[in-house]
């Protein structure tokens, strides 16, 4: 049972500390989309949701390695291949997301200062997000990590 439960904290942990990170982030990069101009609260409070969506897929990265290492505290010592590991995962995913909103959902749009990757046509700034803040998240869990 108390294993059970560090388990679900390890998530929880996981999942905000990915949240905190990215809304930071989401709000640096707000200007590289095309967005109304707005406020700093309207900014934050537009980003939230995207951002929970990035907390998530972190936490799948997080699920990922539990998977491949069989081990649930596997964050808390990656070693180089896990880090490999969050950073592939965070590439592909970011690159899927970007991907699909803008040419099949149109849920969102760049502004002239997103610099694009040319082949692929998607964001350089999304791709970096999720192959920086997912060991970002690892590093800053090490940290603070109670067993």
């Amino acid at each position: 049972m108390i294993l059970v439960k560090a388990h679900i904290r390890l998530q929880a942990y996981v999942f905000v500390l990915a949240v905190l990170l990215n809304l930071i982030w989401e709000v640096a990069q707000i200007s590289a989309y095309d967005f109304p101009e707005s406020s700093l609260v309207t900014n934050v409070l537009g980003c939230f949701v995207p951002t929970l969506g990035d907390g998530l897929m972190i936490l799948m990265i997080y699920w990922t390695g539990w998977l491949v290492f069989r081990e649930f505290q596997w964050i808390l010592r990656p070693g180089l291949k896990g880090y490999l590991l969050i950073m592939a995962a965070g590439l592909i995913l970011a690159l899927i997301v970007e991907w699909n909103a803008l040419y099949r959902t149109g849920a969102w749009a760049y502004s002239e200062q997103m610099i694009t990757i040319p082949i692929l046509g998607v964001g350089l700034l999304p791709g970096l997000q999720m192959m920086v803040l997912p060991p970002a998240t690892a590093l800053l869990l090490q940290r603070i990590w109670k067993n």
